[in-house]
């Protein structure tokens, strides 16, 4: 049982997985890949109980908690599309957006940084950086652990131009407050 509970919390499975594969009869020591059958046994039961019993939980909480919601609107005329749109409606705000309006280069530089080309761009970049992050292994290469060491600081460079940049359109005290972040996340 402690076996397969370390087996469903995926934490130090593999090792489990190579002890089990080279275990003998009782009283006789490990012989190398002895039962790699085991290892189906394994991995069925990572799909079956930890993917599909665990989604299934979680989706019954989900699905418990969706109808205690609808409990309160058991005695409503209105249906649920309905209910909807009344309750954006009522939670809905006006959207402020920060422009400069004191400085033309500020002005020139929070057009830049607003603009979907830089947007997009920098969505690019954290990608391929992603990407690049990735791309290490066991045993590379000399010369392309430099190439990605290279790679990492061109990226943080480049982020960190991205941060100065947005701080010089929008300044300190907007950059930080609660307005920017809710009007960010929009655009």
């Amino acid at each position: 049982m402690l076996t397969l509970f370390t087996v469903s919390t995926f934490e130090g499975w593999p090792s489990l997985l190579y002890v089990s594969i080279d275990s003998h009869t009782e009283n006789f020591g490990p012989i190398y890949n002895y039962r790699p059958l085991v290892a189906t046994y394994y991995i069925i039961y990572i799909i079956v109980i930890a993917f599909f019993m665990v989604n299934i939980f979680v989706g019954f909480v989900i699905v418990t908690f969706q109808n205690e919601g609808e409990q309160e609107y058991k005695n409503c005329d209105l249906d649920k599309n309905q209910r909807n749109c009344i309750e954006f409606a009522l939670k809905a705000k006006p959207v402020r957006r920060y422009i400069p309006n004191d400085d033309r280069i500020q002005y020139k530089v929070w057009w830049f940084v607003t603009s979907q080309l830089f947007e997009y761009t920098i969505f690019i970049l954290i990608m391929m950086n992603t990407i690049t992050l990735s791309m290490k292994f066991y045993r590379q290469p000399q010369p392309y652990t430099e190439w990605l060491d290279f790679l990492n600081l061109l990226f943080t460079a480049v982020f960190a131009l991205e941060f100065v940049f947005k701080l010089a359109a929008f300044r300190f005290q907007v950059m930080f407050s609660m307005a920017y972040c809710t009007l960010n996340d929009r655009y």
